[in-house]
């Protein structure tokens, strides 16, 4: 009954930066304080050690045995809440060495219907031999008074499902899998875990999140699979077609896929073509022309963009409003904010009035904000219930400020329902407002749409009827999305939905430097870099050291001066996270300067560097 479990290469390596020495301890696991089902996280305690009383130990395991006897490899930690802790890097499962130790382990819970007064009564009745009794001729249970035939038939099922996990995260071990994807794999496959590594590991890669092409390719190659497999080059092909969508594509040009597969797999190009048409056959790709070029979608892609397009159809209904009418409360409004608004701002108006679906895009400084806010007093007139929403907090954060009307993300709005990472299993996220449920309201307006990937359009589009207006608003030249996809672009440039495009840079917006450069950009023409600006300055150095020590003095003495800030209302960006001006540098440096360490004031640790004080 020996079943050694070892951790994963990551969490050995998870000691705070600091370095211990291994240690070994045994004992009995008593109970369980905490565990985390989905990625096997425990935090457990160990009785009859030779050093201490109790034990706290902590780690990752796919199975525990509550009263199981173990000799555990680790070493000793402080955690800075829970004290003194062992965390666990391997342990060993022991039989229990004598009839006491045997008792306890089955009176523990580790088998379901085995209390403590029961599993006094089972090692009265066989002693020494009961471990055996109990994995080998489970049905002499039934001697024991107090269980039944049928009960002694489940019990002994459960012993044999324990005793081939461990067999499996054994066998599973020796590919180098890790206990807690092992654990995913055995609840995928059970006993045909076998079957599939032999034959086809890049099942894996499809099947189960957390499992990626890598790991099935390198389990394959220790299989003994050859690099031309059948197997091998459709699982690359969808690879490739995944990391392209890491990179915000929803599909790749054909040329391009082979290609790219190739240089991935070290095979020609030519083993990818008889395997195309298979995969789309088997609804695995899906192929499109498109500019006389032939591209290749992942099916789920090619799905989510056919029924975005569906749906947007259908929000798409012309609904006209009596046009004096409409001229007359703009007027209104005008009135009402003391704004002249200019033609295009009148008409992103109307058509919104007139549509259920309508879109509104613009540069910076061309009045975007003004016309939401115009919009918003429109259909407030008409007695509508309205939603606004954006990507990311700190757009909904503005977007708040700007119209003075709460705003939130688009997955507040949709009611994320909270599902862990880990078990989206590659997809979306999922939300509690969709098709069954939607979203109630009248109007909704959603901002900086240049970050909203397919995905999340998708999702947003299920939760909303018919009826209700949609107003998109962005710039497609801003941020785009991390995400797959190009949504805003890709519904301006359709030419099927109604667009207004404000592009006069108004008086204000039109003096300031980083308004005029940033259109100067989307233009492709030269940002002047003279430091002739109020508002937009580019100061040249190159020595790291210099280029620090000019960024603490523009935030402590420069800038506070000049805009009228305080130090910490000021943003600093690098484009790294790593490197001598990376952000993690940066970071440890400006809190030295800005908000060092004193007596009085808390202190809160975030990763393994930085100290935030309160």
């Amino acid at each position: 009954m020996q079943c050694l479990f070892a951790l994963s290469e990551d969490q050995r390596s998870r000691r705070c930066g600091e370095k211990h020495m291994s240690e070994t301890v045994t004992g009995y696991i008593d109970h369980v304080i905490f565990r985390n089902e989905d990625n096997g996280y425990t935090v457990m305690v160990l009785k009859g050690t030779k050093k201490e009383e109790e034990l706290t130990c902590v780690g990752s395991f796919p199975a525990i045995t509550q009263g199981a006897s173990i000799e555990a490899t680790g070493v000793y930690i402080h955690h800075p809440v829970y004290g003194k802790q062992f965390q666990i890097s391997s342990f060993t499962e022991k039989m229990p060495e004598d009839t006491y130790g045997i008792e306890r382990y089955l009176g523990s819970g580790a088998i379901r219907g085995i209390g403590a007064a029961l599993a006094a009564r089972i090692v009265q009745k066989f002693g020494d031999d009961t471990l055996r009794i109990v994995e080998e001729e489970p049905e002499r249970l039934a001697e024991v008074k107090g269980i039944s035939e049928k009960k002694a038939r489940e019990i002994a099922a459960q012993v044999s499902e324990k005793a081939e996990m461990r067999k499996v995260m054994i066998f599973l071990q020796k590919y180098g899998i890790s206990l807690n994807l092992g654990a995913k794999i055995y609840q995928k496959y059970k006993e045909s875990v076998y079957t599939i590594l032999q034959e086809n590991p890049y099942r894996l890669a499809e099947d189960i999140s957390g499992v990626g092409f890598k790991i099935a390719d390198e389990i394959a190659a220790r299989v003994g699979i050859h690099a031309d497999s059948d197997y091998r080059i459709r699982s690359g092909m969808l690879y490739t077609l995944l990391q392209a969508s890491g990179e915000g594509h929803t599909y790749l040009p054909r040329e391009q896929l082979f290609t790219r597969c190739a240089r991935l797999l070290g095979v020609d190009e030519s083993y990818m073509e008889k395997h195309l048409m298979d995969m789309v056959i088997d609804r695995k790709l899906v192929l499109k022309e498109k500019s006389g070029e032939t591209i290749v979608y992942p099916a789920q892609y090619y799905y989510l963009e056919l029924n975005t397009a569906r749906m947007l159809n259908e929000l798409n209904i012309v609904c006209p409003e009596d046009k004096e009418l409409v001229r007359h409360r703009i007027e209104l409004i005008e009135k009402e904010t003391g704004t002249v608004l200019d033609e295009m701002q009148k008409k992103a108006i109307t058509e919104a009035a007139d549509h259920g679906l309508f879109i509104l895009t613009g540069g910076p400084g061309t009045g975007k904000t003004t016309t939401i806010n115009a919009i918003i007093r429109f259909f407030e007139g008409e007695g509508a219930e309205i939603r606004l929403a954006a990507p990311t907090g700190r757009a909904a954060k503005r977007m708040t400020e700007t119209t003075g009307y709460e705003a939130q993300t688009i997955h507040r709005l949709l009611e994320l329902n909270g599902m862990p990472e880990e078990e989206r299993d590659g997809h979306s996220a999922k939300f509690e407002r969709n098709a069954q449920n939607p979203l109630e309201a009248d109007v909704i307006i959603i901002d900086e749409m240049s970050m909203v990937d397919i995905h999340l359009m998708h999702s947003l589009l299920l939760a909303v009827v018919a009826g209700t207006r949609l107003i998109l608003v962005g710039d497609e030249n801003q941020l785009p999305s991390v995400g797959p996809g190009n949504v805003l672009r890709d519904i301006i440039r359709s030419r099927c939905f109604p667009v207004v495009e404000l592009t006069k840079i108004f008086r204000q917006a039109s003096e300031s430097d980083i308004v005029v450069n940033a259109h100067k950009i989307n233009k492709g023409e030269q940002v002047q870099i003279n430091n002739k600006s109020r508002d937009f300055f580019f100061l040249k150095r190159y020595d790291a050291d210099i280029i620090i020590r000019v960024v603490i003095a523009l935030i402590q003495e420069k800038l506070p001066r000049y805009v009228d800030a305080k130090p910490f209302e000021i943003q600093v960006l690098t484009p790294m996270r790593k490197g001598l001006l990376g952000v993690e540098r940066l970071n440890q440096i400006l809190q030295r300067y800005l908000n060092p360490p004193e007596d009085g004031k808390s202190e809160r640790a975030v990763g393994d560097l930085s100290l935030i004080h309160i």
